[in-house]
C-alpha cells in the first residue's frame, strides 16, 4: 500500500493489523489497536519531533544526530539516537530502551526519573500512572518485541543496529500479543 504519512499525521491502527512506516529517517512498527500522532514541539525557537502514543504499542528506530520526544499517559521520554519499544494505555506505560540513551519521566511524578544508556535491553522499566512519590518507575522484564524487528526497520532508513546479532544472550523472539 502506497499511503503518505505526513509529518504531524495521527495513525491508527485495527484489532488484528500493524503498520510498518518510515517518516524521513526514522522508521516504525505500530502494533495491533494503536494510536500515535506525530508531531512537532516547540521548545524556544527549536523545535523538536514530538511523539505521542495515545493508546498500544510502538516498535521505533531513531537517528543519532537529532534529538526525539515521546510521550505516553504515564510517560514523558526524551531519545537520543535509539531504538525503542513501548505498550502504553491509560494505568502503566511499558518501556524498553532497545539501544541508545534515554531520559524517562513520570507525567504524574517528577520525582520519578530514569536515564538508561542501553546496549542491548538492558534495562526495561514499567511507568506507572499511580505509585509512592518517587517511585513511579519500577524494573520491568524484555517482553513483547524482538531483535529481529529492530534489524529490519533500521535497514529501512538504511542503517544497522549497533548489537551483534546473534547473540549468545539472545534467547529468540519473546512476544506475547
Amino acid at each position: 500500500m502506497k499511503t503518505r504519512i505526513g509529518p504531524t499525521d495521527t495513525i491508527e491502527t485495527g484489532k488484528r493489523s500493524e503498520i510498518v512506516f518510515v517518516n524521513i529517517d526514522t522508521a516504525y512498527i505500530l502494533r495491533a489497536s494503536s494510536r500515535l500522532n506525530l508531531g512537532r514541539h516547540a521548545e524556544g525557537n527549536v523545535f523538536t519531533n514530538t511523539l505521542r502514543v495515545l493508546t498500544g504499542a510502538l516498535l521505533a528506530v531513531f537517528p543519532p544526530d537529532r534529538p526525539q520526544r515521546v510521550s505516553t499517559a504515564t510517560a514523558t521520554i526524551g531519545i537520543r539516537g535509539t531504538g525503542l519499544y513501548l505498550e502504553s494505555d491509560p494505568e502503566q506505560t511499558y518501556f524498553c530502551t532497545c539501544y541508545g540513551i534515554t531520559d524517562i519521566t513520570a507525567q504524574n511524578d517528577k520525582e520519578s526519573t530514569k536515564t538508561v544508556n542501553s546496549r542491548h535491553h538492558d534495562e526495561p522499566v514499567y511507568i506507572l500512572a499511580k505509585a509512592a512519590e518517587g517511585k513511579s518507575i519500577r524494573p520491568a522484564p524484555f517482553i513483547n518485541h524482538s531483535d529481529e524487528e529492530l534489524m529490519l526497520i533500521e535497514t529501512l532508513v538504511g542503517r544497522e543496529p549497533p548489537f551483534l546479532f546473534p547473540s549468545e544472550d539472545y534467547g529468540g523472539a519473546r512476544k506475547d500479543y
